[in-house]
């Protein structure tokens, strides 16, 4: 009797997941596939950065500074030192890049485990984690995350620390609202009549249910901390000059607004990166989890319409 209830338990609950949900085909999502691939591109050409960059990222010209773009050897013009500015660009997305994927990897660490714990461990351990992340919230997480890296010292490492720190709670509040929703499942309710325990319950039946919204939230809490970690690398926090960074080539092209190249290109790479990362979330939240598509929602009609 128990390894028949236990089997239509885990029926149940791979039912659940299923029913109702007609995961629409990633060939309707054409705006995801192709930022895909423009994500896709971008990665290669930071990894490739010295197969395709026409000169290193901080080799001097004080006789060619800032030279516009279309310039003969130089694409997409100099800076006010005669360094390449196609070559720090490829070069820029390296350590962003970086800082971005450790960063919510970290957060998506802390986010999840807080967030299952609150969701699924009770009314205790519940208001403590989330009074925790109000608190956080309360405070805008970019200052937050500048006023941790200025305390830590600026660099690579400070930003890869301070950027999990303010991204967490938002994580844990996602992840604990749909933890709490498939709680609240006879299935896991029938679980715990079957004696099985807390830890199995959420291995086997909430972890799973719960697996597409990490995927979801983890997408875009990267364009986040691409954001955040060209912030801090602007204000002087994250990545250090002479390094390539597209937030640090940014910071240098506000002294020289003249020459427009200097801040529209970072600038473009770095809108081109998030614009990507959120169109790839929303495709894969609603190839993964389609109640949140319009085309999967139903109209009711009154009865005897």
């Amino acid at each position: 009797m128990y390894s028949l209830t236990r089997r239509w338990i885990c029926s149940t609950a791979s039912s659940t997941r299923d029913s109702g949900r007609r995961r629409p085909d990633m060939k309707n999502h054409k705006s995801g596939v192709i930022a895909g691939a423009v994500l896709i591109l971008v990665l290669v050409m930071t990894v490739a950065a010295p197969l395709l960059t026409p000169s290193p990222p901080n080799q001097q010209d004080l006789t060619a500074g800032l030279l516009p773009p279309f310039t003969a050897g130089h694409l997409l013009g100099t800076d006010e030192l005669g360094r390449d500015v196609l070559s720090r660009l490829i070069y820029g997305g390296r350590p962003i890049l970086l800082i971005a994927f450790v960063s919510t990897t970290a957060a998506l660490i802390v986010g999840v485990i807080a967030g299952l714990a609150a969701g699924f461990l009770g009314r205790g351990a519940d208001m403590v984690i989330m009074r925790i992340a109000d608190i956080q919230l309360s405070v805008p997480p970019i200052a937050l995350a500048v006023l941790l890296a200025a305390s830590m010292g600026p660099g690579v490492k400070s930003a890869m620390v301070a950027i999990p720190l303010v991204t967490w709670p938002q994580i844990a509040r996602v992840v604990r609202a749909d933890v709490m929703r498939v709680s609240s499942s006879d299935f896991v309710a029938l679980a715990r009549v079957a004696g099985l325990s807390q830890f199995t319950i959420a291995r086997r039946h909430v972890v799973p249910n719960v697996s597409t919204v990490v995927v979801v939230v983890g997408t875009l809490n990267l364009g986040v901390a691409v954001i955040y970690s060209a912030a801090m690398s602007f204000l002087g926090l994250g990545v250090q000059a002479p390094r390539a960074d597209w937030g640090n080539m940014l910071a240098g092209g506000t002294q020289y607004l003249e020459s427009w190249w200097l801040v529209v290109f970072p600038g473009a790479m770095l809108t081109l990166v998030v614009l990507c990362v959120t169109l790839v979330g929303d495709a894969l939240r609603d190839r993964l989890d389609p109640r949140h598509t319009t085309s999967n929602r139903t109209v009711d009609t009154p009865a005897g319409a």
